[in-house]
């Protein structure tokens, strides 16, 4: 197994070699451990290495028998060892350990097909030298990253980071210009929606896809799209067993490493579920580690330590001190496109303190946008109950709590949203459940840039599933908006700018395409969101953790603005030369710093979010001047 970071491409004109090796050096902390390159012809891919198993033998790129097939790979394929048995059979011969010389064997044996029978997370690419073709794939859920860009001259380039592309692309002849539907949609979401990115002339492999290119044409299909319907028929009690089967078995093959290997462990049920599943494996070897953050409003430490004694797993505990004007700086680099969700701050801190134990950690990701974990999926049951109530009711019930003036968080605010989502359609519902900064109707006093940008809400609508439950929709607008492009990308750069593995098993396909049949009464139940999972797991961990409300990674962000970030806010959006008042009102700006505005959204967020935006649009000029990357 192996994390890396990967860049190749196809180009009439072979790129210097000081190009690649400039693309490959951005990334390093990707894979400290080892690099290697392959060209042939127009084409060539190369790679940087963490080694997490077959330390010796994985070097890449791997080579089928006759050295006609290359690959180089980011991620893990965990059920690899399942794999060889057939391909031997079938009269291939493996020279490594490493799961990596798995995926040549089944482009030989498979072709396109090759990515259907993987369980990981990954993004790769195979250059078949007979056939003179360029194959790269995407996991199912889009945990590893794979950029791409069409040169000029008909060439493809791709990395794993932007930092790694654009060497590639300058020695292309290629510029990137800021693309402004991007930084239209990033006011209202706070993060860039995939496969589109911040640059006009770059994409994204989107996820459960794959690519096929010839040097003329490309070609390009997707192989994974669970159905959410039919609903299965087993009853609760058995869907409970079968949960607890699927992700035992997640949980199995994700133990296997040949570094040190821990879980994260926190006050929660996701993270709870996957350290007692991996108990049952290692035994109390196993390493948990717990954030201490001082703020008993955040902290979760104790009820994390007392799980770990139940366990009879060891513990460390973590204690993060961040600092927020350094983190801030260092995420606005890291992330290479603008990228506000807060939690990304303290995320990079703890992933740098796990990685001075541990090379790789198991987490608890993706729980509550299987198992529908949120408040708004509770919401989301209501909906079609509240229709039934005539709509100037509804409507004369949101303009009385609006007189009331409720905290932002307040029960009554949420009734507010969720009595105000009935009125609307689901693109703008789904936006104000999700964020709550600006929305469609706001953006005529707020956008400076190019006239006529399609409406964000018009985007999500486009995404969500059609005739199913308000909570299917809710939840598949989550698997493709926020999932892929938010909390799988914090997670991605945070880990490996710290050059630590994060795996995650309850986002594992098989579970989820399960997950997907579950009827709506087995999800949210009797009002309790993620019924299914804390029922499957009462009894196996403590009382305290299936019976609390749900509680994220969150930072103190409005005390962070009145004091540790205030002069840099000030210094920055609330300077008249800041770059973001190019593209956003600088009185609207004015009134989002003093307060006057937007009291009943999310304030404290989209200020934030217009903080990172100018740290970003001044690391872009600056890095504009020097495309090369050169130092």
């Amino acid at each position: 197994m192996t994390m890396c970071g990967i860049i190749g491409g196809w180009t009439p004109r072979p790129l210097p070699n000081a190009a690649l090796e400039t693309a490959l050096t951005a990334i390093t902390h990707r894979g400290p451990d080892d690099s290697g390159t392959h060209r042939d012809a127009e084409a060539f891919i190369g790679m940087r290495r963490l080694s997490i198993i077959d330390l010796a033998g994985g070097h890449q790129p791997i080579f089928n028998e006759d050295r006609t097939v290359a690959v180089v790979f980011n991620g893990e394929i965990y059920n690899y060892k399942e794999l060889i048995p057939p391909l031997k059979r079938a009269g291939h011969r493996f020279t490594t350990e490493s799961d990596t010389e798995v995926l040549v064997h089944l482009w030989e044996e498979h072709g396109t097909d090759m990515c259907r029978p993987l369980r990981g997370m990954f993004a790769f690419a195979i250059w078949d030298a007979r056939q003179q073709l360029l194959f790269v794939a995407r996991d199912r859920f889009g945990k590893k990253p794979l950029y791409l860009t069409e040169t000029r001259d008909g060439g493809l380039l791709f990395a794993s980071e932007l930092k790694a592309l654009r060497p590639l692309a300058h020695a292309a002849g290629q510029r990137w210009t800021v693309r402004p539907q991007a930084l239209y949609d990033y006011a209202s979401l706070s993060f860039i929606p995939q496969p589109r990115t911040v640059y006009n002339e770059v994409r994204m492999l989107p996820a459960g896809c794959w690519m096929l290119w010839n040097g003329a044409s490309l070609r390009e299909a997707s192989y994974w799209d669970p159905p959410l319907t039919p609903k299965t028929s087993l009853s609760y009690d058995a869907a409970q067993a079968r949960v607890r089967e699927i992700l035992a078995d997640a949980v199995r093959l994700r133990l296997r490493s040949d570094v040190p290997l821990g879980v994260f462990l926190s006050g929660g049920v996701d993270s709870t579920v996957i350290a007692y599943e991996a108990s049952r494996v290692v035994g109390d070897q196993l390493q948990a580690f717990t954030v201490s953050t001082g703020d008993p409003r955040l902290d979760e430490s104790a009820v994390a330590q007392r799980t770990a004694a139940a366990l009879g797993i060891r513990q460390t505990l973590l204690r993060l001190e961040v600092s927020p004007l350094e983190e801030l700086q260092r995420l606005v680099r890291q992330y290479d496109q603008p990228f506000a969700d807060s939690s990304a701050i303290p995320s990079l801190a703890l992933s740098r303190l796990a990685r001075q134990h541990v090379t790789v950690v198991l987490n608890g990701d993706g729980g509550d946008e299987l198992f529908a974990g949120y408040r708004r999926y509770v919401a989301a049951t209501w909906l079609d109950r509240l229709r039934w109530i005539p709509a100037p009711w509804r409507r004369a019930a949101v303009q009385l709590i609006d007189r009331l003036a409720p905290p932002h968080r307040s029960p009554a605010a949420m009734a507010r949203r969720l009595l105000h989502g009935t009125l609307q359609r689901p693109g703008a519902r789904y936006l104000a459940w999700t964020a709550n900064t600006l929305f469609k109707e706001d953006m005529p006093a707020w956008w400076l840039g190019p006239p006529h940008m399609r409406p964000t809400e018009d985007w999500i609508e486009t995404l969500l599933p059609q005739g199913v439950s308000a909570l299917d929709t809710q939840l598949g607008g989550d698997h493709w908006i926020i999932l892929l492009s938010d909390l799988l990308v914090k997670m991605d750069i945070a880990t490996m700018a710290a050059s630590l593995e994060a795996r995650s098993p309850l986002l594992d396909h098989v579970l989820a395409e399960f997950a997907v049949t579950l009827p709506d009464h087995y999800r949210v139940r009797r009002g309790q969101p993620k019924a299914i999972l804390r029922d499957a797991y009462r009894g196996r961990i403590p009382t305290e953790v299936t019976e609390a409300p749900k509680r994220g990674f969150e930072v103190p962000m409005i005390r962070w603005l009145d004091h540790d970030l205030k002069p840099l806010l000030m210094d920055t959006v609330g300077s008249p030369s800041a770059r973001v008042r190019d593209w956003f009102s600088g009185r609207q700006l004015d009134a989002l710093i003093d307060g006057s505005a937007l009291q009943d959204r999310n304030r404290a967020y989209l200020l934030y979010s217009m903080l990172v935006l100018e740290l970003w649009l001044r690391q872009e000029e600056a890095d504009a001047l020097n495309p090369s990357g050169s130092p």
